[in-house]
C-alpha cells in the first residue's frame, strides 16, 4: 500500500473498530481531545477497505470473545500495510481471556487496557507514533552506509547504538507524558562453549536463528537489538513493571521450544534474562542499558550458585 506524504500541520489519523457503539464513542472523544483525527466504525469487515482508502497512522481494534475478530482483522491490516502502520487491541481490564488470547494468539500486536480517561491509549499512540517516525527518520539516507550504521551486520538487528537513541527518545516521552516503559536483555548461555567446541560459523548461526527467535517472539512495537558479542536487548514502550515477568516467561517459553539443527545435530540456544522499568529506573540511556545487562548478571549468577547448592 502506498502511503500518502502528509504534512507536519496534518493531524495524525486513528482509524478506530469497536463493534459496540457506546463504547466507540467514548474512545473517538477521548482521541478526538488528544488531538487525534478519528475515523470509527463499528464492522470489523469494512477496517480493510476503510485502511486503503484512508491509509491512516494507526488502527485501534477492540478485542472481545467469543469470536476475537480483532485477530484476524489485525492480519488482514497487517498484509495490506506491510506492517508499516502501527496497530493496537483495546481489551477491557476485567476480561482476562481476552487478555491471554490476545499475548498468545494476537500476532505481536500491543494490548492496551480500555480506561475510563483512555489516558493510557494516548499515551501508547503517541509512544508507538513516535518510535515509528524516529525509525523512519533514522532510515533516511544522509550518506552511502547510514541505513547499516544502525544495523547490526550479522543478525540485521538494530545495533546498541541505535537503541540507546531510543532509549533516549522513550526517556523523554515518560518524562513529558507519564507512564513507564522496561528493558529486557538476554544472553545466550552456551554461546562460548559452542564457539569452542564447534568454530565461529556455528556459533554465528546461533546468534542468527536467536534473533529471529526474538523477533517472533514480541509485539510489532517493541524494538529488538543486538548490544553485546552474545547479548540481546528487547525495548517495551508502554510496559510497566508489572507486567515484565510475563513478557519474560513468553521470552523464555518459545526459547525453551526453539532448535536449530546443523549437519545432523539437534542445538537448543538457553538464555539468561534481565530486565530494568522506567520511572523505577532512572538515568542516562546507557546507565539503563547498563541496569539491565546487571540485572541479566545477577540472575546469571543467582543460577550458579543455586546448582552448586545442588550439587552440595
Amino acid at each position: 500500500m502506498r502511503r500518502r506524504h502528509k504534512r507536519s500541520d496534518q493531524p495524525l489519523t486513528v482509524l478506530v473498530v469497536e463493534p459496540r457503539a457506546g463504547d466507540l464513542e467514548r474512545t473517538r472523544v477521548v482521541l478526538g481531545e488528544a488531538g487525534f483525527r478519528v475515523v470509527p466504525v463499528t464492522r470489523f469487515d469494512a477496517a480493510a477497505p476503510l485502511l486503503e482508502a484512508i491509509q491512516p497512522d494507526a488502527v485501534v481494534l477492540a478485542a472481545q470473545a467469543p469470536d476475537y475478530a480483532a485477530v484476524s482483522v489485525a492480519r488482514r491490516l497487517r498484509q495490506l500495510s506491510r506492517g508499516a502502520i502501527p496497530m493496537l487491541y483495546l481489551v477491557d481490564p476485567a476480561d482476562r481471556e481476552t487478555y491471554r488470547f490476545c499475548l498468545e494468539k494476537g500476532l505481536c500486536v500491543d494490548i492496551v487496557p480500555r480506561s475510563g480517561s483512555g489516558e493510557e491509549l494516548v499515551l501508547r499512540l503517541r509512544a508507538q507514533l513516535r518510535l515509528k517516525a524516529s525509525v523512519r527518520r533514522s532510515m533516511i539516507p544522509e550518506q552511502e552506509g547510514s541505513s547499516a550504521a544502525l544495523h547490526d551486520p550479522l543478525t540485521g538487528l538494530y545495533n546498541r547504538a541505535f537503541l540507546l537513541e531510543l532509549i533516549a527518545l522513550e526517556l523523554r516521552r515518560g518524562e513529558r507524558f507519564g507512564g513507564g516503559f522496561s528493558l529486557v536483555t538476554g544472553s545466550l548461555d552456551d554461546f562460548r562453549a559452542v564457539r569452542k567446541e564447534s568454530g565461529r560459523v556455528l556459533a554465528e548461526r546461533l546468534l542468527v536463528y536467536s534473533a529471529v527467535v526474538f523477533g517472533q517472539t514480541v509485539r510489532e512495537a517493541d524494538v529488538v537489538a543486538r548490544v553485546g558479542e552474545d547479548e540481546f536487548a528487547v525495548l517495551l514502550p508502554g510496559t510497566p513493571a508489572e507486567s515484565v515477568p510475563e513478557v519474560m516467561a513468553r521470552v523464555s517459553e518459545r526459547f525453551a521450544l526453539a532448535r536449530l539443527q546443523v549437519e545432523g545435530r539437534v542445538w537448543r540456544p538457553s538464555l539468561t534474562l534481565g530486565a530494568v522499568s522506567y520511572p523505577d529506573m532512572v538515568g542516562s540511556p546507557v546507565q539503563f542499558l547498563g541496569a539491565a545487562q546487571q540485572a541479566l548478571r545477577r540472575t546469571r549468577e543467582e543460577r550458579r550458585g543455586a546448582a552448586i547448592g545442588l550439587m552440595i
